[in-house]
């Protein structure tokens, strides 16, 4: 691990350069500067598109919308280089939707944790929309966008093309060099669950089209590529199951694929972390994060995907975990974090 700067910044400090965030602190001592005020709030009105927007910008010149989109693509990239720093601590997000949502207006998991870390560091997200942590079944030479195939991409074994459909996590993707990673956050499994991807394999260890066989080969790539890097390694997050209509088929304790519950792969995914000497966050359970049947409705927007508040949750726990491992909080999680710490006026 790289050396910490001697002049740490206090949570309160980087939260006062961001525009119009609060300042308070939950009964867990966990200072929850990072949680954005109403004003911060993302507008509806901003994203909404009528009839006639989408008509119109149908008939707007191909070759025009891809000079803007290439132009802002590496715009973005080069503010991005301009602010990796080498000599701080680096931490690389791996995950699947729930670590990319947010990225647009700054309600991010990777967001709130860079907010909420006790020093200034390089937060890079990787985290793609509707990614396993499986490989596709049928070939044997898969170059789609999952965790397996991330982490080779970080040990120089696979092309880069296959970010080219995840453009932001791409920009993103050559900031750093993998030898000088500090701590990864590792989080997929929701989707490997819905796609039916079948959950172990134990006969065969290198078949990585099952869940558990994928991650423990993506997880041994992680440590071949970053070997004084230390992992987090969450867990899926509690999720709550509907049918098209609206009717409830299951919570995530019973609702099943053919190969076994949702819970099963959850369970799986926090046994790896002896494997692996990692720092166990199981966002299934409600020891850590207070998830459950009750409340889901509160921490997901449809059941499987975080809220807002529960982003902001989940990433007050990850950045404990870092703060800790960085020496700057040598408090134990005895009480469950509560969303309720996490919301805005708007949303209680």
């Amino acid at each position: 691990m790289k050396k910490i700067s001697k002049a740490l910044v206090p949570i309160l400090a980087i939260a006062s350069i961001i525009t119009g965030c609060s300042s308070t602190t939950n009964k867990n001592g966990v200072d929850t500067s990072g949680t954005i005020t109403k004003t911060d709030a993302p507008s509806d009105a901003a994203t909404s598109i009528t009839a006639s927007d989408e008509d119109t910008s149908s008939s707007v010149n191909t070759s025009t919308e891809t000079d803007a989109s290439s132009a802002s693509t590496t715009a973005s990239t080069q503010e991005l280089a301009s602010n990796y720093d080498a000599s701080l601590p680096t931490v690389v997000f791996l995950g699947d939707d729930q670590f990319d949502l947010g990225r647009d207006d700054n309600t991010s998991i990777s967001y709130y944790v860079e907010t909420l870390l006790g020093t200034k560091a390089n937060v890079i997200n990787l985290g793609c929309s509707g990614v396993t942590a499986t490989t596709a079944l049928g070939t044997d030479n898969d170059t789609s966008m999952n965790f397996v195939n991330a982490a080779k991409f970080l040990n120089g074994e696979m092309d880069n093309t296959f970010f080219n459909n995840f453009p932001d996590a791409k920009a993103e993707a050559f900031l750093f060099d993998p030898a000088d990673v500090d701590y990864y956050v590792v989080e997929y499994g929701i989707n490997d669950f819905i796609q039916g991807k079948a959950l172990v394999n134990d006969e065969k260890k290198s078949d990585t089209t099952c869940y558990i066989n994928a991650m423990t080969v993506g997880l041994d790539l992680l440590v071949k590529a970053s070997p004084n890097a230390k992992i987090i390694l969450c867990s899926p997050v509690y999720s709550m199951f509907y049918a098209e209509d609206g009717s409830i088929l299951g919570s995530g304790n019973v609702y099943s694929n053919a190969f076994g519950r949702y819970m099963d792969y959850c369970a799986g995914c926090t046994q790896l972390n002896s494997l692996h000497n990692s720092i166990a966050f199981d966002a299934f359970g409600s020891a850590i994060m207070n998830i459950n049947d009750q409340n889901v409705s509160e921490y997901m927007d449809d059941g499987i995907h975080l809220s807002r508040a529960g982003r902001n949750t989940f990433a007050a726990v990850v950045a404990h975990m870092l703060n800790k491992q960085l020496g700057l909080d040598d408090t134990e999680i005895e009480v469950a974090y509560n969303i309720n710490d996490y919301k805005l006026d708007s949303e209680k």
